[in-house]
């Protein structure tokens, strides 16, 4: 009897090292795998950031969706992350990294709200920029038809035309007379004016629209990804700031 009970002790203890070394086993690739996927993520981020265009307002803007298109595999990775711990309670590096992944919950959180607003800023700069560079181009052919208004002889017309950038092909000779021909080349470059100018409020207006479907959509991801994320930051009590204590208070 006392063999029989010694024996079914040592086969519960065989169980209960195998379950244990399970967990263990468990835990860890979860967390790896949280870490991975939190890499992946990094890394596409990174790339797509290249080449650096840190004056353009665009780029930047670029950056942010590629951020906020990054928060879902982000979240996925720190709830593996704290999700291991459940497998293996007492192992510290897990402790350790859980403690981590939340205090980056909490900075996430703080990073996707501070988003909403600056992308609305750098959505204007971009639209402005695009428009300011359309009028420009206006200006340049009005500042041409001024100064042809101000060609007196056909050789004139030659020299002036062949200093511009990009100059058309004349032909050797006009098929008209000079007076004829200078009042045509003003005519169609108001027409190229006029077409531009045409062409600014509709590219404007189309602009705009593009942009604030994706601004809308972007900052209702971005609510989404920081209430996530402060739900993640409040496993610690120590970990919470304003952001993700007034989400918190939503949950």
């Amino acid at each position: 009897m006392v063999m029989a009970a010694e024996q079914i002790e040592l086969i519960n203890e065989s169980h209960a090292a195998r379950r244990a070394r399970l967990w263990s086993k468990t835990s860890f690739t979860l967390a790896v795998l949280g870490w991975l996927i939190i890499g992946s993520a990094l890394n596409t981020i990174v790339f797509n950031s290249f080449p650096l265009k840190l004056a353009t307002p665009e780029w930047h803007l670029s950056l942010i969706a590629a951020l906020i298109s990054s928060g879902f595999p982000f979240l996925v990775g720190a709830v593996l992350i704290a999700l291991a711990l459940l497998f293996n309670p007492k192992e510290n590096i897990l402790q350790k990294w859980q403690r981590t992944m939340i205090r980056l919950s909490g900075l996430f959180a703080i990073l996707m709200v501070l988003i909403i607003p600056l992308q609305f800023f750098l959505g204007s700069r971009a639209l402005n920029g695009q428009t300011s560079r359309a009028f420009e181009a206006i200006n340049n052919l009005k500042a041409i038809a001024t100064r042809i208004s101000a060609v007196n002889s056909e050789p004139e017309l030659r020299v002036y035309v062949a200093s511009l950038p990009n100059s058309p092909a004349l032909p050797a000779k006009f098929d008209a007379a000079f007076p004829v021909i200078k009042q045509r080349a003003i005519e169609n470059i108001k027409a190229q004016i006029n077409a531009a100018q045409n062409n600014v409020e509709a590219e404007k207006s189309q602009a705009l629209q593009v942009f604030l479907k994706e601004a809308i959509r972007n900052t209702a991801q971005a609510i989404l990804m920081a209430a996530a994320f402060s739900a993640l930051a409040n496993l610690s009590s120590r970990n919470k700031n304003a952001v993700t204590r007034f989400f918190c208070s939503l949950l």
